[in-house]
């Protein structure tokens, strides 16, 4: 099988497929688990992730934890935005996730 290009990875990227490092996904997850919720600004100005949405559904469709979803209004935004966390209930899931994730970051050094 022929490997893609750049130009093609980069292609399919800008065509609605989200491709996140272990390193983001490790960091964003890490956040949630101890330093509790996060949102879209949080995440863009303390982790460097300008797409937490699209983070955040990674961590729940391809690695199966369940993160709760509250809307809320921030200062000087038009519109309210996603505060993210872990529910108590799935914390020791998430922390199982963070330990692949962390052997994957590893592995990729």
């Amino acid at each position: 099988m022929k490997k893609a290009t750049r130009s093609e990875e980069l292609s399919s990227l800008s065509h609605g497929q989200h491709n996140t490092s272990p390193t983001l996904l490790a960091s964003v997850l890490a956040y949630l688990i101890f330093d509790g919720s996060l949102n879209k600004y949080e995440a863009a100005k303390q982790l460097g992730d300008w797409s937490l949405h699209s983070t955040i559904s990674d961590l729940a469709n391809k690695y199966g934890l369940s993160i709760k979803r509250t809307p809320e209004k921030v200062l000087r935004a038009r519109n309210p935005v996603t505060r993210y966390s872990i529910t108590e209930g799935h914390r020791r899931h998430a922390r199982d996730v963070l330990v692949k994730l962390e052997q994957r970051k590893k592995g990729a050094e």
